[in-house]
């Protein structure tokens, strides 16, 4: 994969229209039909204002960064499909239609999709989270999918045992309040959806609370802090959890938010949009800002170097690796962004990274370290069957140490060790000068040689020339009779594979260690096989 880090360079002052309607002349046409035109559709008329003005906000800061020569047309998309298919038709239509369209909202995205497609017009989605792709290799989809943040709900609410759930009632809210009650059946007490427009929920409310839930699910954006304070006064105590679109800058200056938790894709904390934006509105921007960000500046980066039809900007995304306000993330080849999803909680008038969010980072970091070693340990053991009729060398048990060896990514090689201890097999064949040496001094090979068990070596410095892991398994004949073993020594670079997928864009570091101090991962190298508790 290609890593693009973004420079912004500033270059010649340009024009650009920053109202929510279209720029155009008397004539009707779009000014400025020399440059590029990029349409930008929000949902300013919706109960997402506030975000589609912070998107707003943010792309007007990466245009004064970049001062790139291409023109960009904000147009209200409103809240519903219809308002955003009639904004995007007149763009489409006009004398200089856009290059490219950025859609706010998963129902205006979705309807802009195939229209985007069928007008030859590249389209990025952002703050959407569902999207019903028909049309391969024409949108790119900044936001994670909604799939992957149901399960890190779920995941969270799966430890209370009464869930209330209220929600507004649109698309985003009565969708996310049909995928709790799917997925907790019999924990739901009560649902019950909102007219975003009211500010009294005191009916509403008051019907949950005789409902007694240990948690309330709050799927709302900026009526969040009057509902929280509303449930408070009225005696409500459950715990308040959220979804993405409520942290809204409101809610730190009601005292009743303090404690919500909420679902929240990762981001970079230290990119210099965070302090730019809070110097410039007064307010740390959220994930819809960052996003909206990083979509508009890899849109213009594409742009100036040349890339302006569908299909040469969905190729120019599909498989990158970027690093921008949103971290690091990748897309796939369906168009998507990949990276990971966060529990944030409102703590003494701020938002933060939830503190059991770390705990849960390290729990999940050793399950898969686990599966990966057991998925190991359950291949040689079935190597070890098959060369129990193969024998521990010949082209028989070649073959076996081949097969092991293209199961298992990280494996650096395979072995077969007879009864002394002396490697008699070796794959791959780069390291057949590894045939005939004597590893029967080592502790895994006695201990294994004494039990007949299988083995798992601590740290070792490896005939290969590094600090490596052996696995092996005993091998026996037909008649029952020990022969020697097979195994497979795995280098511990690969736990920064699996670690750094952990904690991209999350402000911590993690580490291993072995019982005995010696640290076996660090993203310092130099760190490597020294001991934490010994070396000075």
């Amino acid at each position: 994969m290609r890593k693009i880090v973004f420079i912004f360079l500033a270059a010649a002052l340009i024009l650009f229209q920053t109202g929510p309607a279209f720029a155009e002349n008397e004539s009707g046409r779009i000014q400025n039909s020399d440059k590029p035109v990029i349409g930008v559709i929000l949902p300013f008329s919706s109960a997402f204002e506030g975000i589609a003005k912070e998107q707003k906000n943010a792309i007007e800061m990466a245009l004064s960064e970049m001062q790139p020569n291409v023109e960009v047309i904000f147009s209200d998309g409103k809240d519903d499909p219809a308002g955003a298919v009639a904004v995007f038709n007149k763009l489409a239509g006009s004398r200089n239609p856009p290059v490219a369209v950025i859609s706010c909202a998963s129902w205006a995205s979705s309807a802009i999709h195939p229209l985007a497609a069928e007008k030859g017009i590249f389209h990025i989605a952002i703050a959407s989270a569902i999207i019903d792709r028909t049309q391969p290799g024409h949108t790119i989809r900044f936001t994670l999918d909604a799939k992957k943040e149901e399960r890190q709900l779920a995941q969270y609410l799966s430890r209370f045992n009464r869930i209330a759930v209220f929600n507004m009632d649109n698309g985003y809210g009565n969708n996310w309040a049909e995928i709790i009650k799917d997925n907790f059946k019999e924990k739901i007490v009560a649902s019950i959806a909102y007219d975003p427009r009211l500010k009294d929920f005191g009916d509403q409310l008051a019907a949950i609370k005789k409902k007694n839930p240990d948690v309330l699910v709050l799927l709302s954006a900026s009526n969040a802090a009057r509902i929280a304070k509303q449930a408070r006064q009225i005696g409500i105590d459950a715990q308040f959890v959220g979804t993405r679109p409520i942290e809204r800058p409101e809610l730190l200056a009601e005292p009743a938010t303090n404690g919500i938790v909420y679902t929240y894709p990762s981001h970079s904390f230290r990119h210099h949009l965070i302090d730019d934006y809070k110097n410039a509105h007064n307010t740390i921007p959220t994930f819809f800002g960052i996003e909206a960000y990083d979509a508009f500046a890899t849109l213009v980066s594409a742009i100036e170097e040349g890339k302006k039809s569908p299909e040469t900007l969905f190729d120019w995304y599909a498989g990158r690796t970027f690093t921008g306000a949103l971290g690091e993330y990748r897309f796939n080849e369906n168009g998507d962004a990949v990276y990971p999803y966060m529990y944030k909680q409102i703590q003494d008038g701020s938002f933060e990274v939830a503190d059991f969010q770390f705990a849960l980072l390290l729990e999940k970091t050793r399950q898969q370290l686990n599966d990966i070693f057991d998925d190991m340990d359950k291949t040689l053991e079935y190597a070890a069957e098959k060369l129990t009729h193969t024998g521990l060398t010949g082209e028989n048990a070649q073959n076996v140490l081949n097969d092991l060896f293209k199961q298992n990514p990280h494996a650096f090689d395979c072995t077969t060790v007879n009864r002394e201890g002396r490697i008699v097999s070796v794959v791959p064949d780069a390291y057949c000068r590894l045939i005939g040496m004597d590893i029967s001094g080592e502790k895994y090979i006695r201990r294994l040689h004494q039990t007949k068990e299988p083995v798992f070596s601590q740290a070792i410095d490896t005939m290969e020339g590094f600090m490596g892991f052996e696995l092996q398994h005993p091998v026996f004949d037909k008649h029952g009779q020990f022969i020697g073993s097979v195994g497979m020594i795995t280098r511990p670079d690969f736990f920064g594979s699996v670690i750094t997928q952990k904690i991209a864009n999350f402000p911590v570091e993690m580490w291993m260690i072995q019982k005995d101090g010696k640290m076996i991962y660090d993203v310092n190298e130099e760190e490597l096989g020294k001991n934490l508790f010994t070396d000075e």
